[in-house]
This record gives C-alpha cells, sequence and structure tokens, in this order.
C-alpha cells in the first residue's frame, strides 16, 4: 500500500512538474514578446513585470514536489557521500532528520498560505497594472498551495521510507 501511494503521489508530481514547465515556456513566450514589441513596434506587452513576477512563485512551488520527490533538494552531496562510505546507516539518519525537517517547515508554511486564499478571493486581489491588464491573484496563491501540500506530502512518504530503512531488522540500510 505504501508504495502505491508513494506512486501515485510522485504521478501527480510530475504532472505539477509538467504544468510547472509549461508555465515557464509561457513566460518565455510573454517575455519574448514583449522584447520584441519593445524594440520593433515600441509596444511593451502590459505588465510583463508583474505577471512574471507573480508566476514566478507559482512554477517554483508546481515543480518542488516532483524535484523533492526525485531527490534534487538542496543538501551537501560531499557530506552524504563521505557518510556513505563511512556508515551508510549515519548517512540514511541524516537523510531521515533532513526530510523530517522539510517535512515541518512544508508544513508550516502550508499553515501560512491557506489563509491567503481566503484573503485572495474575497478581497478581490488582483496582479498587474490596474487600468492597463489585471488578473486575479487567487489562482497564483492555490498553485503556491498545492505545490506546497504536495511538497510536504513527498518530505513524509520519503521520511517514512527513510524510518523504515533505518529501522528495519536487515541491518544497513
Amino acid at each position: 500500500m505504501f508504495h502505491q501511494i508513494t506512486i501515485l503521489a510522485n504521478r501527480i508530481a510530475l504532472a505539477c512538474a509538467v504544468v510547472g514547465g509549461l508555465g515557464t515556456v509561457g513566460i518565455m513566450l510573454l517575455i519574448n514578446a514583449d522584447v520584441v514589441g519593445r524594440g520593433l513596434l515600441s509596444m511593451p506587452v502590459p505588465a510583463t513585470a508583474e505577471i512574471v513576477s507573480a508566476s514566478i512563485v507559482s512554477i517554483v512551488f508546481m515543480q518542488l514536489p516532483f524535484a523533492t520527490a526525485m531527490g534534487r533538494n538542496v543538501r551537501s552531496d560531499m557530506l552524504m557521500t563521505l557518510l556513505r562510505s563511512r556508515s551508510p546507516r549515519m548517512e540514511t539518519a541524516l537523510d531521515l532528520f533532513h526530510h523530517l525537517v522539510g517535512a515541518v517547515i512544508l508544513a508550516v508554511l502550508l499553515r501560512y498560505i491557506w489563509p491567503q486564499i481566503h484573503g485572495a478571493i474575497e478581497g478581490n486581489e488582483t496582479v498587474g497594472l490596474y487600468g492597463v491588464f489585471t488578473v486575479p491573484r487567487w489562482p497564483f496563491v492555490v498553485a503556491v498551495l498545492i505545490g506546497c501540500a504536495l511538497t510536504l506530502v513527498q518530505y513524509v512518504l520519503l521520511t517514512a521510507s527513510l524510518a523504515i530503512n533505518l529501522f528495519s531488522t536487515r541491518g544497513a540500510p
């Protein structure tokens, strides 16, 4: 059952990464259109900077769950390699601690992001330039919330897997 949950979580994380990748392509197209419009036609795309700045955070959080699932999060590979050669159990224990701290941080972050959705919807908050081009803020906050929640799930699954390996009766992880 644990293995099936991990597979499902990884597939959802991959789908979010694809959405984030498409968002990156969209930003690239928008920036290129702005540069071409500004340089050739003297007509820049309105609110490009505002749209890009709002989108970037959403894109990062949409790609974070898959990066976490694939072990591409920030850590010292040099230290982990050294520990692996000397004590595989110590490496697993440090990795478990790292993922546990990640889960706690994501849980705290999720707790602070959740109320912002209500504020963004109820307050009719927008991103862009008033009178020129605006878009609602709530889809960006929802994307961050989804990415944060799925990354939390990934950290919990990885922590559980490492704990199972570390404390199994087989000995070495």
